[in-house]
C-alpha cells in the first residue's frame, strides 16, 4: 500500500494538516476577540519543511526513504505574536485579518482537497486500467 502513497499525496496530506492547525488557531484568536491580555497565535510550515527536504537532500545516502521521512514528519507550528497589541487592554487580535486569514485559509483547503481528490481518482482509473 505504501507504494500507492505518492510524495504528492504525502505532500497534500501534510498541507491539509497544516491549513486544519491553522483554522483551529484562527478560529482560537477570534474567540477570545474581547478576552483581556490574550495574544494572536499564527501557525508557521513552510521553513520547516523546507528545512527537512533541503537536510534530506543533501544527506549522503539519498535515498527515497529519506525524503518521504522529512516530509511525513514535517509538522506545523503553532507561535504566539508576543508584542503585538491591537487595542488598551493588550488584546492582540485583529478581527478583520483574523477573519479574512479565516477565508482565505477556507478557499485554500478546498484547492487542497480537490487536489487529493484529483490525485485519488487518477489512482482509481490506473489501477482500474481504464
Amino acid at each position: 500500500m505504501s507504494m500507492l502513497y505518492t510524495n504528492s499525496l504525502m505532500m497534500l496530506e501534510r498541507a491539509m494538516n497544516f491549513q486544519w492547525t491553522k483554522q483551529n488557531v484562527i478560529n482560537d484568536n477570534i474567540v477570545n476577540a474581547e478576552t483581556p491580555n490574550y495574544k494572536a497565535k499564527y501557525v508557521t510550515f513552510e521553513e520547516e519543511l523546507r528545512s527537512r527536504i533541503r537536510s534530506a537532500a543533501l544527506s549522503p545516502d539519498k535515498k527515497l526513504g529519506s525524503m518521504r521521512s522529512a516530509i511525513g514528519t514535517a509538522a506545523p507550528r503553532v507561535h504566539v505574536a508576543q508584542y503585538e497589541a491591537t487595542r488598551m487592554d493588550d488584546n492582540g487580535v485583529n478581527i478583520t485579518e483574523q477573519s479574512t486569514e479565516a477565508t482565505r485559509n477556507a478557499l485554500q483547503m478546498q484547492y487542497t482537497m480537490d487536489s487529493i481528490n484529483s490525485n485519488l481518482s487518477l489512482m482509481r482509473t490506473l489501477i482500474r486500467g481504464q
